[in-house]
């Protein structure tokens, strides 16, 4: 497949929105699963503060010739300055939406974003500094599905590394579940190990766990 990976503009948005949310479920498609069906507040809670705040560390992979973004990465070399910064620029758009839109519209997906808070918040419970200190940066990276396993996401892995090198980070942090099969031995190929497993009742998966992963980045190597 031809591609361009690029920096990401103001106008691929909309398709960042798509991908995000096509790719919410296990690394699969939202739609339709009945849990959170408001796109805009799970595109408010999971890539729009990146897109809007950080895009100089957003990278998109386009088809060359139609310009459709296929996939994107995205994340930050601090992440102890990037979770104050969402608090301070996201927390009340996310109140906004989910208190005049999502509770109305949406009420089974307000439900579901009482339990996401809840895993913030267990998730938030290890010693973050500590672990911030040894792995400060952190990325979210997304296909399409039918763009994966093409040797893409690779691609985008291996931009964004060399980006936080060059930025200073010494080692990154990612996040991802015990569901998404796909994505699990993707990491792993790329040099992350599983750091930690947090176990948490989701409303609708059984034996669901968090893992946390992380992979040192060595300087000089970009």
């Amino acid at each position: 497949m031809n591609k361009i990976i690029r920096y990401y503009r103001p106008g691929d948005e909309t398709a960042v929105s798509n991908i995000t949310y096509r790719t919410g479920f296990k690394g699969e498609d939202l739609t339709g699963r009945g849990f959170f069906d408001d796109q805009r507040l799970f595109f408010l809670l999971s890539i729009y503060y990146y897109a809007r705040f950080e895009p100089e560390h957003f990278f998109v992979i386009e088809k060359s010739g139609s310009g459709e973004v296929i996939g994107f990465i995205c994340g930050t070399p601090d992440s102890t300055t990037q979770e104050k910064r969402f608090i301070r620029t996201m927390a009340w758009r996310i109140l906004l939406r989910a208190l005049f839109v999502t509770l109305w519209r949406y009420p089974r997906t307000f439900k579901t974003l009482l339990t996401i808070l809840k895993m913030y918040r267990a998730i938030q419970e290890h010693d973050r500094q500590a672990f911030y200190e040894q792995y400060p940066a952190h990325l979210h990276i997304n296909l399409l599905p039918g763009c994966q396993g093409l040797g893409l996401g690779t691609e985008l892995m291996r931009r964004f590394e060399e980006h936080m090198i060059r930025q200073g980070a010494w080692g990154l942090n990612l996040s991802t579940t015990n569901y998404n099969r796909k994505a699990i031995p993707f990491y792993e190929k790329l040099g992350f190990t599983l750091h930690r497993q947090i176990p948490f009742k989701h409303p609708t998966l059984a034996d669901f766990q968090e893992l946390i992963y992380v992979k040192g980045l060595k300087q000089g190597d970009s």
